[in-house]
């Protein structure tokens, strides 16, 4: 049989099996001798009888003996419709990976994985760390024996608890003031925390009056944090004390979302006897 033509387009079994190309014979003879394909290679076109091996193609042998002169350079890349050998394009792979071992790609892969999972948590915590607090406050409060008789959550989260035995109401009002990743990285989180202790008292009616004339004859529109304010719900017969706070979620909240309960039980307690103490002197009760 003659010898092959080089630009006859050949195809040639993978280690796998699987058929790859076409592509021209002189490139095919290249990859071989360049150590991209191995010299076991089964080749076919057209004309062949059957799945060759490479040194037994026609003009192939000398060229792929041990000392055979080696053939001109085979091209940049194969023709349009011709991949590089191996599945997928093997050729570009192994030189995508030239000069890095097994274990610095491992090494390299895993540090990209690790590293997105921190971005991730990083993200997650930006997005639910007042969801945390507001799951710590219920905790905290309901573990006391206190029940939450109504919850609105959103971009502000509002909650009521009441004492069952004495009918003594707690409020919180939690809002989060960074929220996302870009606000929490600049300033941190921050939160504004508003806490409320009340009771029901026989003349609420006219303690609401009194208020709503202190507050007509004020000059602060909005008081400062730590400042206390009074309110009065007529239609319910409660008194209410409640504090102004700016917190730091963080405190209270690890970066795996895990609440400090004991330190928010602490400041809720600190906050709530405080309040308390205000209504009790404010109005006798």
């Amino acid at each position: 049989m003659t010898t092959l033509p080089p630009d006859t387009q050949v195809h040639w079994a993978s280690e796998t099996g699987a058929q790859e190309g076409p592509a021209p014979a002189r490139d095919v003879v290249g990859w071989i001798q360049g150590g991209h394909l191995p010299r076991t290679t089964r080749i076919w076109w057209p004309e062949a009888e059957g799945w060759i091996p490479a040194p037994e193609v026609p003009g192939w042998g000398e060229l792929l003996a041990p000392t055979a002169t080696p053939a001109p350079p085979p091209a940049a890349a194969p023709q349009a419709g011709a991949p590089a050998p191996g599945q997928g394009g093997g050729h570009a792979t192994d030189a995508l990976m030239d000069g890095l071992t097994d274990q610095e790609l491992d090494d390299e892969f895993i540090a990209l994985v690790d590293r997105s999972w921190e971005m991730y948590k990083e993200t997650e915590k930006a997005d639910t760390i007042d969801e945390a607090i507001v799951g710590g406050l219920v905790t905290a409060l309901v573990d006391s024996g206190f029940v939450l008789i109504d919850i609105t959550t959103g971009l502000r989260h509002s909650l009521r608890f009441e004492v069952p035995t004495t009918g003594a109401r707690v409020t919180v009002a939690l809002q989060h003031l960074t929220p996302g990743l870009a606000d929490a990285k600049v300033v941190g989180h921050r939160a504004n925390l508003t806490v409320g202790y009340g009771e029901r008292l026989g003349n609420a009616g006219q303690i609401g009056q009194a208020l709503r004339t202190e507050v007509a004859s004020s000059f602060v529109a909005t008081p400062e944090p730590g400042t206390v304010s009074f309110d009065a719900d007529i239609s319910s017969g409660y008194v209410y004390a409640s504090i102004d706070l700016y917190l730091e979620p963080e405190r209270y909240v690890g970066d795996d979302l895990v609440v400090d309960h004991d330190l928010l039980r602490r400041h809720v307690a600190a906050l709530v006897h405080t309040m308390r103490t205000f209504v009790h002197t404010r109005f006798g009760s």
